[in-house]
């Protein structure tokens, strides 16, 4: 596929397996950024094989916002594919990206621009939950339009006066997650994601009542499975149900006390 002018971010750490599939699939990309959060494998030796501009970040950050946050200030072009190693952009989904590209050539008020989004757990696509049920996620942004900010899930976003985007699904234009491998990487992984949750939340403006703890807590689990139809995806389903249900109310009782604590 003929390159075309645009850039793609990629941070990760110990991911060389994953990330190698990744970068294949940015091929159509005239250039890659790839920011190695200190990697001990050999991520960066494969992001060499691809051409990469790598940047080394030797202390470890929680999430990939942290270092997208400096990387997109060094892009050489005006659009930009946000990308984690465990996606893969399949083929159909490359030609529509590169299309709506040159259709919004005249469109100034598009930032960003939604794909369709299939998560896997245990490489096995999962039908439902607040994870796998009907997903979409902005992943080409504009540079000038579009900031982001060091913080955990939530430092991505348009700036005022611009829009999104939303390529339609079609059962085969997908950004594919591999999201989790397994049971006991996915609780590791979010039992990172609660050091940092609860004050992401409050520095957003975010504030909770205790009774809101608690009604979270009933609804995140009935959100999950009935809402997002977690009960398709069977026992995996019923266990990511009651997760988010555990990791809602972490997250929630965190915000509950430092706002608590500040007195605001």
């Amino acid at each position: 596929m003929e390159k075309i002018k645009l850039s793609a971010i990629i941070a990760g750490r110990n991911e060389g397996i994953k990330l190698e599939r990744c970068l294949k699939s940015l091929s159509f990309c005239d250039e890659i950024l790839y920011g190695d959060l200190d990697s001990s494998d050999n991520s960066i030796d494969i992001a060499k094989q691809h051409n990469c501009k790598i940047y080394e970040y030797k202390v470890f950050g929680p999430a990939g916002e942290h270092t997208q946050s400096d990387l997109i200030k060094l892009v050489s072009n005006d659009w930009v594919i946000l990308m984690d190693p465990d996606e893969v952009i399949d083929e159909v989904l490359q030609k529509q990206i590169i299309t709506t590209i040159q259709s919004l050539a005249d469109e100034p008020t598009v930032g960003d621009i939604y794909v369709p989004w299939q998560f896997y757990f245990g490489n096995k696509r999962l039908k439902g939950t607040v994870w796998g049920y009907r997903k979409s996620k902005g992943i080409v942004v504009n540079k000038t339009r579009y900031e982001i900010i060091p913080v955990t899930h939530y430092g991505k976003r348009l700036k005022p006066g611009f829009k999104s985007f939303y390529i339609e699904p079609n059962g085969e234009n997908i950004l594919h997650h591999y999201w989790m491998d397994d049971f006991k990487s996915f609780i590791a992984k979010h039992k990172r994601y609660l050091k940092d949750e609860g004050l992401d939340r409050y520095n957003l403006g975010r504030r909770i009542s205790l009774a809101g703890v608690v009604y979270n807590s009933f609804f995140s689990f009935f959100q999950c499975f009935f809402l997002t139809k977690g009960y398709k995806d069977g026992f995996t389903g019923l266990f990511l149900s009651f997760f988010w249900s555990w990791y809602s109310t972490k997250a929630n009782y965190s915000l509950y006390k430092i706002a608590k604590q500040k007195g605001k």
